[in-house]
């Protein structure tokens, strides 16, 4: 009943305005004028309600900026807690300073138009077609102020974007993935360690290629093979649920071989510089007032690191690595002293729509004094004592294959989980 009678309001409206527009018509007919002229008097009201409008969005502009995009409101953005930070907020200052200067003169140009060239019937309009000074004004004025906002946004992003050579800077990581964050810090040789996405299982998220990683990958991949073929030739499965197997022996295989080929450049690279790296998730900690030479990469879909404070955001995109370089200048206790917020931490947020759990995709960053920061990192666990304490808890058997369960069709897989002729 409510449908039948807002669809009976709305068409009862459209009537209405229908016959208020006839009466319009008529009433111009009677004044002897058309309905579509318009008059000296109704230009002339036109004209002023321009310039007050113009006076009132003035106002506002005036307002909204005094009120909201101040020093003490941190320009609309929370207040910059690196080196580069400061040069970002400079350069959105200048951009907003040239794009008022442009909003109130165009603005104020346009609207004395309408009031000063309303209809007149004492005037005629002037055909002014071209003006050759005229159109190199307001050409080459916009290309040099553009071209210096340009140019100088080139140098803030080209000096955020270029790798430091500063021998104190700090080396890490941030891994995305549905849903979650991985931070992994260098070690002591300050290098991050080889990855590569055929590394990555449940143990070993990253993909991080050492000689540990690489044989239990093998063992892994090697009992994935053993159960799949197995399925192949021992299970009556339907043609699509057989042609699944097919694919999987077959990615599987693939795989084996690109693991392979690390284990044969064993010898020549040693894979050692992952060992001392720091794996960490859910809270990390990051020194002030140093270089942090930051790496991004992305396990699934495209994620967007964002810390907001740093000024720092930059795409996580499976296969490719990015980078980004800043340097903090304001502890955590620090920027809570400044905000008046005991409970105020740093944030990595995910800033591309990743997934349903896309808001839930954080971490917390403290950055503490070069002293705290040291005791901090000097108590966490390196990738290499973490793969001992892990593997000194697994039993051998749940990983590699027993040698005496092994059926002919699976004769061509050795006791150490590496086959030697795949089919």
């Amino acid at each position: 009943m409510m449908n039948i009678l807002l669809f009976a309001v709305i068409i009862l409206a459209v009537i209405t305005s229908a016959r208020l527009l006839r009466v319009f018509d008529l009433t111009a007919k009677l004044r002897g004028r058309e309905p579509y002229e318009i008059t000296e008097s109704e230009n002339n009201i036109n004209a002023v309600l321009m310039l007050l409008s113009m006076v009132g969005m003035f106002g506002m502009f005036i307002f909204l900026t005094s009120k909201y995009y101040t020093i003490e409101n941190g320009y609309m953005l929370p207040p910059a807690a690196s080196e580069h930070g400061v040069e970002v907020d400079s350069l959105l200052e200048l951009n907003f300073i040239v794009i008022s200067i442009a909003f109130f003169l165009t603005q104020t140009l346009m609207l004395w138009f309408c009031y000063r060239y309303r209809y007149n019937q004492k005037r005629k309009a002037l055909h002014y077609a071209h003006n050759n000074k005229l159109e190199l004004v307001w050409t080459v004025i916009p290309a040099i102020v553009l071209t210096v906002l340009i140019l100088r946004g080139l140098i803030v992003w080209n000096h955020s974007t270029s790798r430091s050579d500063d021998p104190n800077r700090l080396v890490m990581e941030f891994y995305a993935r549905q849903f979650d964050w991985t931070a992994r810090f260098s070690g002591q040789d300050n290098i991050l360690g080889e990855a590569n996405f055929t590394m990555i299982n449940d143990n070993n998220t990253l993909g991080l290629i050492t000689q540990e990683t690489i044989h239990e990958q093998i063992a892994i991949l090697d009992s994935a093979l053993i159960k799949e073929e197995r399925r192949r030739d021992e299970a009556f499965l339907p043609q699509p649920e057989y042609d699944k197997v097919l694919t999987s022996i077959r990615r599987l295989k693939f795989q084996i071989q690109r693991v392979l080929e690390f284990e044969s450049q064993i010898a020549e690279k040693k894979f050692t510089t992952a060992n001392d790296d720091v794996v960490l998730q859910n809270e990390i900690h990051l020194p002030v007032n140093r270089i942090i030479d930051l790496n991004l990469r992305s396990q699934d879909v495209i994620h967007s690191a964002y810390l907001p404070h740093f000024r720092v955001h930059m795409y996580c995109v499976p296969g490719v690595n990015t980078n980004f370089t800043f340097k903090t200048i304001m502890t955590t206790a620090e920027m809570r002293r400044k905000l008046g917020n005991p409970d105020f931490n740093y944030l990595l947020y995910c800033n591309n729509i990743c997934g349903n759990a896309h808001f839930n995709m954080m971490m917390t960053i403290v950055v503490d004094t070069e002293e705290d920061f040291q005791k901090w990192i000097t108590g966490q666990k390196t990738f290499s004592q973490q793969m001992a304490e892990r593997l000194s808890g697994v039993d051998e058997s749940l990983v590699e294959p027993d040698s005496s369960e092994v059926t002919p069709a699976d004769s061509n897989v050795n006791t150490l989980g590496a086959p030697t002729a795949l089919k």
